[in-house]
């Protein structure tokens, strides 16, 4: 058995590889935040390999939610113990699949996976995305659906709807405008740190490798639409609550969860500019976003 330890958004968590998980040089994208053992771990999650035909293996759970996203299926169950049980599998390979279990208070945790080893890597990061973001709430921190860019020291996180643009309009201003890096282009973690909101890297960044264990200040938040002209609008506290929200890792089910990533929320756009930005991806966009992001930030130069 293999323990090994990660620190995302400077909270650290563990997992324990048993027998049967097979990712020997497949965690790259963790190794960035890999650091030393830890007494008081966000959490540590056992993983193992199941042999069960099915993730709930009989058992008479009860059915909290259910989600369907392009046939990659995902439930939530609880029992008569109060535990959780969080299920994943793809509707074209029902043989392979996820479930976690976990206690109500998150203190006890268990990943059990059937799959090959390309699925074994999708459910442990499946499983280790929902636990940080259930276990990092009562800490200030929330796990965005974002790209996010770095310029002038500060980081700009652009948010929306899969399909929206944020990659793209991560890249065009990494394209026009000098001084431009991508910090994550997927799963940011922005934490609240004596009042000011950090946006962190993550082992979690989709479709592009960019694994950065770095932080930056946030510069400010751009809530991205699809449109034929470019338009943007700085968002009121309740507009900009409701641009935010949908864009995190929002467990709705666990009411201490939900509680602390609206507190979050609520302090976050207290002293950190929204925007909503209508655009055509081109280059007038991403200088429209740069020059209104600055300027509500103090640092346009």
């Amino acid at each position: 058995m293999d323990t090994l330890y990660y620190k995302v958004a400077n909270l650290t968590f563990g997992i324990e590889l048993h027998e049967g998980i097979a990712l020997d040089g497949m965690l790259g994208a963790y190794e960035p935040f890999r650091t030393a053992q830890t007494d008081e771990p966000l959490f540590l999650l056992k993983v193992v390999s199941s042999e069960e035909s099915d993730a709930r293996g009989g058992k008479d759970w009860k059915l909290l939610l259910d989600h369907d996203f392009e046939g990659m299926i995902t439930e939530i169950y609880t029992d008569e113990a109060d535990a959780y049980h969080y299920t994943l599998h793809f509707s074209s390979q029902p043989e392979m699949w996820t479930c976690v279990d976990f206690t109500r208070d998150l203190s006890q945790m268990e990943c059990r996976i059937h799959g090959n080893q390309r699925f074994q890597l999708f459910g442990l990061n499946n499983a280790l995305m929902l636990l940080f973001a259930l276990c990092s709430a009562p800490h200030d921190t929330l796990l965005f659906h974002a790209s996010v860019t770095m310029n002038g020291g500060k980081g700009y996180l652009f948010l929306g709807k899969s399909g929206t643009g944020k990659s793209t309009h991560s890249q065009l201003w990494i394209k026009y405008i000098e001084g431009c890096e991508l910090l994550n282009d997927d799963n940011p973690a922005v934490r609240l740190i004596d009042g000011r909101p950090w946006v962190f890297g993550t082992p979690w960044s989709g479709k592009t490798p960019c694994y950065k264990n770095q932080q930056v200040p946030v510069g400010g938040f751009v809530r991205l639409w699809q449109a034929p002209v470019n338009e943007i609008q700085r968002l009121s506290i309740l507009q900009a609550y409701a641009a935010l929200l949908p864009t995190i890792s929002n467990m709705r089910w666990e009411k201490q969860c939900a509680d602390a990533i609206n507190a979050t929320i609520n302090k976050v756009i207290q002293v950190a500019p929204v925007f909503s930005l209508k655009n055509r991806p081109e280059e007038a966009a991403a200088r429209l976003s740069f020059n209104a992001l600055k300027e509500a930030d103090g640092s346009r130069q």
